[in-house]
This record gives C-alpha cells, structure tokens and sequence, in this order.
C-alpha cells in the first residue's frame, strides 16, 4: 500500500500561513511532503501520463488552445488513494477548515472538515499562462470560497515555468489586469507546497527549458459549488471502498441533490447518509 508522509507544521507556522493568505493571498510552506512521498506522487503522476499518450490519448477536449503545450492528468481522485490521503493530511485540513467550511452546515460536527474537492490534476507547464482568477467572480470578503493547494514534484524555477502572482490582489474586487509586468515569482523545490485564495491573480511564466515542471494542483471549494467534473459519478469504486467517511464527503457524497424529496430535502446531508458502494447510489 503506497504511503505519503506530511510535514508536521507547528502551531506558529500555521498561524503565519493563514495570516498570509489573508494579507497577501498565498503563502509556502517548505518540505511538506519528504522525497520518498514525491517519488511515489510523480511515478504514479508520469506512469499515467506515458499510458494516456501510448493509448492514443494526446489531449483533452475543450482545453484551451493556450494549454496545448501543457502536460495535464486530470482526476487524480481516481488514479490512486494515495492523492486523497494528501487531501486529508493535517496541515491541509487546518488551513481549509478556517477559509472553507460552512458554520452553518449542522449535519456534521463543526471540527471536521464540510468542504469539497473541485479540481484534482498534474501539470507541467507549457505556455504562459496569463494572470487570471480562479473564483470564477472577484469579491472582497474576509474569506474565500475556494482555494488551491499546489505541491510540487519538482524544482519550481522562472526557467522552466514557475507560478506567479500579485500579492494582495484577492481583495481587489476586480477582474486581472493582464497587462500588469510587477508580479511576484513562486519558486520552490521538490515537496514544497503552496497555497492561495481563489480570488488571487496568478498565471505561469512560460518554460524555456526542456525540462518538466509537475506540480499537483488541488482545488477545495465551499460545499455549494459546482464541481468542475462530477466526481461522484466518475468515481472508482475500489478506491471509493477504501476512503474513511471524511474522505467521501471531501469527494462530494454527503452533497449530492437528491433524486427523491420522500428520502431527503436537503443537499447537504451527514456521514449515515453515505453508501457503502457506489452502485447503491443512483445518479
């Protein structure tokens, strides 16, 4: 069974984080993840990836025309429980708690986490990628509704592609200024994570080398939004079998719309709602 093993972030780390997202957008926490985690993350990440292209699988449909030089895996949920057990870990719980959960949700404890997986895929940069939001709306509010959690599984530099933002532009209320030259450059090393509020304007600069630049890019989400793929229904079943209740509610299965108003009214709902395999669900 594959295993990953997280950095143990103190409690004054941690606090420095969340007031760092807060202030600037984002923050970076250094070796998150030991180099046997990152070797497991990126031969599972690059093993795919090689499959996908010997099956004839070049590309996705709809993806942008500015992603054409891009790798991309996508649904990494359904690859290998290891990339949930990385969803679950506790640096990641306690930030996305904070900034994600509904105080309002009453159908489970308010210490665990009511949040919602919305995006979970590999990439190595290709193209620039021009500044952009990824809240789908800018607003300014004191917390976000979705967040990124981006772990990289390699050295992260300005040559090969790097992310970079504009600090403090998730409370700006505005759309990007695309034309905007004074940003700040997230370089990293292998197993350093980084995270940013949803609102904050990032893109990538392009990659000069000829060299990859995997990184895992996570997107939590607010319960109530919209998946950006329906992950219930596409989900693997033996991977499913093997997730805690945490772990499926994280996957959207404690807020699924029901089907039928005599079994429930509400779309949120608690961890005795869950099945015990995905065919008892109808979808």
């Amino acid at each position: 069974m594959k295993t990953i093993n997280a950095k143990e972030v103190g409690k004054i780390e941690t606090m420095q984080a969340l007031d760092e997202i807060e202030t600037y957008g984002y923050s970076k926490i250094k070796n998150y993840l030991d180099l046997d985690s990152i070797s497991t993350l990126k031969d599972l990440v690059e093993g795919q990836y090689l499959k996908n292209i010997k099956s004839g699988l070049k590309g996705y449909s709809g993806v942008p025309e500015r992603d054409a030089n891009d790798k991309i895996l996508y649904n990494l949920h359904n690859l290998d429980k290891v990339f949930i057990d990385l969803l679950t870990t506790e640096f990641i719980k306690s930030i996305a708690t904070v900034f994600l959960n509904d105080p309002h949700y009453r159908f489970l404890p308010n210490d665990v986490p009511n949040y919602v997986l919305h995006y979970y895929n590999a990439r190595s940069s290709g193209n620039a990628l021009d500044l952009h939001i990824d809240s789908f709306l800018p607003f300014i509010s004191s917390k976000p509704t979705m967040m990124q959690f981006v772990v990289l599984l390699e050295d992260s530099t300005p040559q090969n592609g790097c992310t970079i933002v504009v600090p403090g532009s998730h409370q700006s209320g505005r759309y990007t200024n695309r034309g905007l030259k004074k940003v700040e450059e997230l370089t990293g090393s292998a197993g350093d994570l980084f995270l940013w509020d949803s609102r904050l304007w990032h893109g990538t600069r392009e990659n000069k080398s000829k060299e990859s630049r995997w990184a895992l890019i996570i997107t939590l989400a607010m319960w109530w939004i919209k998946p950006a793929l329906d992950i219930p229904r596409g989900m693997n079943e033996k991977i499913y079998t093997q997730c805690t209740n945490e772990q499926k509610q994280l996957l959207g299965f404690c807020s699924i719309p029901p089907i039928d108003p005599i079994d429930r009214v509400n779309t949120k709902c608690g961890y005795e709602f869950l099945k015990s395999s995905i065919k008892d669900y109808i979808f």
